[in-house]
């Protein structure tokens, strides 16, 4: 009966152990999510950027392929 009293005690202490473990992963996992939301917002402004930059370029580039084929 003793025996079973001290393993119930050491199963709950185990479990309690587990249970702060998790709770500090899951906070390091909310904070890295903070930071790679932070780093994905970052890379489509960049991502908007480039493509607002390039639009025109592209733009005439296919004007020139159409008179190209249009010319063929």
């Amino acid at each position: 009966m003793l025996n079973e009293i001290r393993s119930m005690i050491a199963t709950v202490q185990k479990i309690q152990g587990q249970f702060s473990q998790l709770r500090n992963n899951i906070q390091q996992l909310q904070q890295s999510m903070t930071e790679v939301n932070d780093f994905i917002d970052g890379v489509n402004k960049d991502i908007a950027k480039w493509q607002f930059k390039s639009q025109p370029r592209l733009t005439r580039l296919q004007e020139i392929v159409n008179r190209l084929n249009d010319n063929q």
